[in-house]
């Protein structure tokens, strides 16, 4: 988990100096920012989380226990799990009015989840309170997949 000096003003969703990209929240004591696309490495949806400690106290970040679902393209909703192949994915701590970011991509079980074509977030659940048994009742933020842009080259005789 990448962090930065402290000094995070609370509500800025601002991380050296440029602002979080995605679905903007605050939970608990985290101002966070949640997007999801298509790398062109990774096989799944990536989810790019952005956080900041609104708190002058340190909170905890569980990236590891936030619940996932993905709806492929005939509309089957399937749980998706973090790609963590080292098993890094742990609770860390966030120390008062830092921020972190984090890229994650997730798959399914029976797959790669190339078939998926829109991605929810529990996001209540990474900053490790709140958590109910199978994420109920957590807000989500849900987002199409967007393919990743293909570079077409042009090349004159």
């Amino acid at each position: 988990m990448a962090g930065a000096c402290a000094g995070y003003r609370p509500g800025s969703f601002v991380m050296a100096g440029e602002p979080f990209v995605g679905e903007l929240t605050t939970a608990g004591c985290l101002d966070l920012a949640v997007d999801v696309r298509r790398d062109a490495v990774a096989t799944g949806p990536v989810v790019q989380y952005q956080f900041g400690n609104r708190c002058d106290r340190a909170t905890t970040i569980d990236l590891g226990g936030v619940r996932v679902t993905g709806r492929t393209v005939t509309g089957e909703e399937v749980a998706m799990v973090a790609y963590d192949p080292y098993r890094e994915l742990r609770p860390l701590p966030l120390d008062a009015r830092s921020v972190g970011r984090e890229r994650i991509e997730y798959r399914t079980g029976r797959d790669f989840a190339g078939d998926v074509v829109s991605v929810c977030v529990a996001i209540g659940s990474v900053g490790g309170g709140g958590a109910t048994p199978g994420g109920a009742g957590l807000a989500l933020t849900c987002h199409d997949v967007a393919p990743v842009a293909t570079v077409v080259a042009e090349v004159a005789p």
